[in-house]
């Protein structure tokens, strides 16, 4: 009688740990499909310069999410050089022969599959965030400060002007006008975009997010840009970045 007891208690420790330990797996995945929304924002470091982003993320599946973003990214000319115009130390750098500013604005839909999950809540998560949609090109002109000339070839005063090849060199050029200036003469001109990177998540906390993502995207007009004179324009913009996020986990 006590071999059949000392027998039976075993056998039911055992069925016990058994069933623990295959209960463990479906309740932390409970736990983690608790949260069903993510947001981050974060700054971007691209080869044609700098940007902000925002980014929303619902779950759909354990390890896969839908996907929004919104970028604003500026994109420079690699030619681009700042030089000074005059010998006085408060006039602005300027880069010569920069015809336009380009801005990029995208909003995007697409979607975050995790690659490699957290082991414990301050390990490293890995996802591949891909996204594709309009993108919509802000080209602003671009203004300087000049010197305008009296009759007898003295300095009279400094105006400022849309930024004329023909007309301003290096003689009569002051410095560069205020970022403001040429909003008002900005003109829209419709692409599209794409973007996919890895992003490595490495918060340690759960709600919390802390991440670097690095990767390509690349965007395409409908009417080609000049940004600089005597330089060819262009449709297509590609370029790889690295974006650095923080934000948060919603249950």
């Amino acid at each position: 009688m006590n071999i059949f007891c000392k027998s039976l208690i075993l056998v039911t420790t055992q069925l016990t740990l058994i069933s623990n330990i295959y209960c463990q797996i479906p309740l932390e995945q409970k736990m983690m499909a608790r949260i069903v929304k993510e947001v981050w924002v974060g700054g971007i470091l691209h080869t044609n310069g700098l940007g902000l982003n925002y980014s929303a993320a619902k779950f759909k599946t354990y390890k896969k999410k839908s996907l929004i973003n919104v970028d604003l990214v500026n994109v420079k000319h690699d030619k681009e050089y700042k030089i000074f115009g005059s010998f006085d130390e408060n006039a602005k750098k300027f880069v010569y022969g920069k015809l336009n500013s380009l801005y990029s604005l995208r909003v995007g839909i697409g979607n975050r599959l995790v690659l490699i999950e957290k082991l414990r809540d301050n390990g490293l998560q890995v996802a591949l965030n891909y996204s594709v949609g309009p993108s919509i090109g802000l080209i602003k002109p671009v203004f300087l400060e000049v010197f305008k000339y009296d009759v007898s070839g003295q300095i009279a005063g400094i105006s400022l002007e849309r930024y004329d090849p023909e007309l301003h060199n290096f003689f009569n050029i002051y410095g560069r006008g205020p970022w403001s200036a040429g909003i008002m003469s900005t003109k829209l001109n419709p692409g599209a975009f794409l973007k996919f990177g890895l992003e490595f998540e490495f918060s340690t906390t759960r709600e919390i997010i802390n991440s670097l993502e690095v990767g390509f995207s690349a965007d395409a007009y409908l009417n080609s840009i000049k940004l600089m004179v005597n330089n060819p324009q262009r449709r297509f913009y590609p370029s790889l970045y690295i974006s650095c996020s923080i934000g948060n986990k919603f249950y």
